[in-house]
């Protein structure tokens, strides 16, 4: 844990700055390595693979409508009113 902590603290920094909650891995050993970090140094922040993301948002054409994503939850709907304070870009 303490040689993860580098990583850690910047997504903490993330975290406070811009309220993130989420950390997206590219590579696989990442995405396996870095959510017991993310618990120990910063609990909430959920990690994800990137091909998890693609895999939930594409639509595939004759496609029934999904309630459930790749992991089994519950799908979350979008927010596009969202918007990023200024200043913080």
């Amino acid at each position: 844990m303490r040689g993860g902590f580098p990583r850690a603290n910047a997504v903490k920094h993330v975290k406070d700055k811009f309220d993130v909650n989420a950390l997206v891995a590219i590579c696989a050993i990442d995405r396996a390595s870095l959510p017991p970090l993310m618990k120990y140094w910063n609990p909430g922040v959920s990690v994800y693979g990137l091909h998890e993301l693609v895999g939930n948002a594409l639509v595939m054409e004759g496609e029934d409508e999904r309630s459930e994503d790749l992991r089994e939850d519950e799908m979350v709907e979008f927010e596009p009113d969202r918007q990023v304070r200024e200043g913080d870009e």
